[in-house]
């Protein structure tokens, strides 16, 4: 057996969790020769701290591409190696009983996870694109997603920017309501979840990523043709949910089997990232084309 490092981002990720669990129930990783190992969590569970050397901590990963260009502007050795189509859509959310418009972001405290982060990212997207400067408003770093929520939930922030998956999984009362989403201001072909790896990695063990790739695209296959009963109930499992939360989360995946990258799409956001500032042109210009 090749063993390698392998992590799927942030495991609230419907589709990714989703492709990860039927690849382990069919015994994918096994039939093609390979024994993943998921590494320690980065900054030992606590995100608030970052560097890139600790980032790019798993020869295959599946992360979201809006992180990905984030990191590598950065200085993260990772290479897209496919597309997985599945999507997330960004929300601002507030609380039920607090609710409030997107015209009302200035001297409002946003909930992120980390000052450096991917949350932090779409919570200055969605600053620019309202006209809001940065600081116009407080940025609360929590350290992690529930933290997040405690935050809002205690009075300590006003809005907290994450993905509609992650608010279905962590608000159980219904209490988050949707300030305002990302595809309002970009459209739908915007931050897909993709197969990266390191370059390293690519370099040295081409084989390990190609049969690795082949191990995902086929479980997307499979999940793309299963039975939704099948989906419903391998969510269920995963993220121990009832059968409604597991319908609301199916709801939210798209999937490309094929794995295909589309090129467009890395151009988009890495375009709309430079004009609002977020990554320095220089930088993810020579990343992503070497």
């Amino acid at each position: 057996m090749m063993e390698f490092t392998y992590s799927i981002g942030v495991n609230t990720v419907p589709g990714t969790a989703l492709i990860d669990a039927t690849a382990k129930d069919l015994d994918l990783w096994r039939k093609h020769g390979l024994k993943p190992v998921t590494p320690p969590p980065l900054g030992g569970g606590d995100r608030r701290a970052w560097s890139p050397e600790e980032e790019n901590h798993s020869d295959v990963r599946l992360y979201g591409m809006g992180a990905t260009i984030n990191y590598i502007s950065k200085g993260v050795e990772f290479v897209i190696v496919a597309d997985l189509g599945t999507r997330a859509e960004w929300h601002m959310w507030s609380l039920a009983g607090t609710p409030m418009d997107a015209q009302q972001m200035r001297g409002k405290r946003l909930a992120v996870t980390q000052l450096s982060g991917t949350d932090r990212l779409y919570a200055n997207f969605f600053l620019k694109s309202l006209g809001v400067r940065q600081d116009e408003v407080t940025f609360v770093p929590t350290g992690g997603v529930p933290q997040n929520y405690r935050a809002l939930r205690n009075g300590e922030a006003d809005i907290w920017v994450t993905t509609e998956h992650s608010a279905i999984l962590i608000d159980r009362e219904n209490r988050l309501r949707s300030v305002g989403k990302m595809s309002d201001f970009v459209g739908k072909n915007w931050d897909p979840y993709v197969v990266v790896a390191k370059k390293s990695t690519v370099s040295n063990n081409p084989e390990l990523v190609r049969k690795a790739l082949a191990v995902i695209l086929q479980a997307a296959d499979h999940v793309d043709k299963a039975p939704r009963q099948e989906n419903v109930a391998r969510l269920m499992t995963r993220f121990n949910v009832d059968e409604a939360t597991a319908e609301k989360l199916l709801a939210t995946i798209t999937l490309n089997p094929s794995g295909k990258i589309n090129q467009a799409t890395i151009e988009k956001m890495r375009d709309h990232y430079v004009e609002t500032g977020v990554i320095r042109k220089r930088s993810i210009t020579h990343a992503l084309s070497s």
